[in-house]
């Protein structure tokens, strides 16, 4: 079966405005600008008005958080839309027909627990923790989705470089859970980032064990990425890889320089830089499980050999 195209542009669109969410999300955090609007969904007119007060393009932007807000808003209706239209197909693989079900799960989440923190209710950690894990989560599976949908006919293959390119999402995932109780108060810690040590003072008062347990999850993902990117190679994903690498290489140099000399001012493109590890890294996974199978010539029925392996085929 071939998927109509206005179906693999609509996954596409969701999985865009759910990666614009966690971009915005991360961004937001980083600037500091989650309270310059004092209500939702809307913001105070005079501060989106051409004459409101804005600090600084990064810093407290009150239009920061409002296209934040906007592109949250539109991932879960594209997510709840693909999923209904996902019902209706045939010949897809059956998790096309779950995931988005999943990211309409997490963008309610997110967008609940935003909705309370800007309204000004104090959740403990845990549930801060919810919120973030709920919008990687919705990310990992509309990006998935939509490879799916994009290879159909296509099977899931336990291929090495899947496993290893799964391990390292799994473990960054943890790993910037786990920041949101090393951070201190406005220390760029609880941002998506990866770890330096007491990156601001702030970090002497979130938690030790949290802090130490950072640590030993950002070696083990270097080594699953690392190992994810030879492995990769052999099925065409390379590109993926290696940028994956680029941005890790990025967001420890960034953290350095912050943490040895106390700089903010690199805050933003190290958020930045941790949000693409986590979604190239999503595309190397996904990339190197799903792959496009050759559709068999009787009875409509479908081949389950890679079409890496057919002769003569090109990248699947």
């Amino acid at each position: 079966m071939t998927v109509p195209r206005w179906v693999t542009h609509l996954f596409r669109a969701a999985g865009l405005f759910t990666l614009f969410a966690v971009i915005g999300g991360s961004l937001v955090a980083a600037t500091e600008s989650g309270f310059e609007c004092g209500n939702w969904p809307g913001c105070d007119v005079d501060a989106i008005l051409p004459g409101g007060v804005v600090n600084e393009i990064l810093y407290r932007n009150p239009w920061i958080e409002m296209t934040h807000r906007a592109s949250a808003i539109l991932s879960g209706p594209l997510a709840l839309v693909a999923g209904i239209v996902a019902l209706r197909l045939r010949g897809v693989h059956i998790l096309v027909k779950i995931l988005p079900w999943v990211t309409v799960l997490g963008a309610f989440i997110a967008g609940f627990v935003g909705r309370g923190i800007v309204l000004g209710v104090v959740y403990p950690t845990w549930v801060g923790a919810l919120d973030l894990g709920a919008a990687l989560v919705a990310l990992v599976a509309m990006v998935t989705a939509t490879i799916l949908v994009e290879r159909t006919p296509a099977q899931w293959f336990p291929t090495r470089a899947g496993l290893f390119a799964w391990g390292a999402v799994g473990t960054l995932l943890v790993m910037h859970l786990t920041s949101l109780w090393a951070a201190g108060p406005g220390s760029f810690t609880r941002v998506v980032s990866w770890p330096v040590w007491n990156i601001v003072h702030a970090d002497a008062q979130g938690s030790l064990a949290a802090q130490v347990a950072r640590f030993p999850l950002m070696v083990l993902a270097v080594v699953l990425i690392a190992l994810a990117v030879r492995e990769a190679r052999a099925l065409g994903v390379r590109t993926e890889g290696w940028i994956a690498l680029a941005f890790a290489a990025s967001c420890l140099v960034l953290g350095a320089i912050i943490g040895s000399t106390g700089t903010d001012a690199l805050g933003v493109p190290m958020a930045m830089s941790a949000v693409a590890v986590f979604f190239t890294m999503i595309l190397v996974a996904a990339r190197s499980s799903v792959l496009a199978t050759t559709a068999a010539p009787s009875r409509g029925m479908t081949d389950t050999t890679p079409a890496s392996e057919v002769e003569g085929s090109t990248r699947p």
